[in-house]
């Protein structure tokens, strides 16, 4: 199970260098943005795969996110886990490193996966039901031209 979840959080930080990639316009593509890149994006994201993603895809996804950072199961992401989440995210920020993603969506979903952003009681443990609160926060800062949905034209706003 851990070494499952390892993988699945390696795909999600995936997910996040490749968004942060398209954003300034690497992959090519046609619309808004995007290419391979945003391509990925939405392949992880638009759960439904309607082509756009709505709070209610990422809320599902951010539940998904949250049982791979919760290794043993308890419904909680304490200090451990906290840790595996932010050397997860490191990792992949250090392969991003070249200024890539100023402007899209992987820099602000990275963000959204920190103890700071989570933690509304302040007890230094993030619940299911914190991260899960979470989600329209994000979802409003990713939709950056609040249409209710992110698609292409968010990708490289600033």
């Amino acid at each position: 199970m851990k070494r499952l979840s390892i993988i699945a959080a390696l795909s999600l930080t995936a997910f996040a260098g490749a968004a942060m990639a398209s954003s300034h316009g690497q992959g090519g593509g046609g619309g808004g943005g995007g290419g391979a890149q945003a391509a990925h994006f939405f392949e992880e994201w638009d759960m439904n795969e309607d082509g756009a993603v709505t709070l209610a895809d990422v809320s599902a996804r951010r539940a998904e996110i949250f049982d791979m950072f919760d290794l043993n199961g308890d419904a909680t992401i304490d200090a451990a886990e906290q840790a595996n989440m932010a050397q997860t995210i490191a990792g992949q920020e250090e392969n991003n490193r070249e200024g890539h993603g100023r402007n899209g969506p992987g820099p602000r979903i990275h963000a959204a996966m920190t103890l700071a952003y989570n933690d509304a009681d302040g007890d230094g443990l993030i619940t299911a039901a914190e991260f899960a609160a979470a989600a329209p926060r994000l979802f409003a800062e990713i939709d950056r031209n609040d249409d209710g949905q992110v698609n292409r034209l968010d990708f490289g706003r600033n």
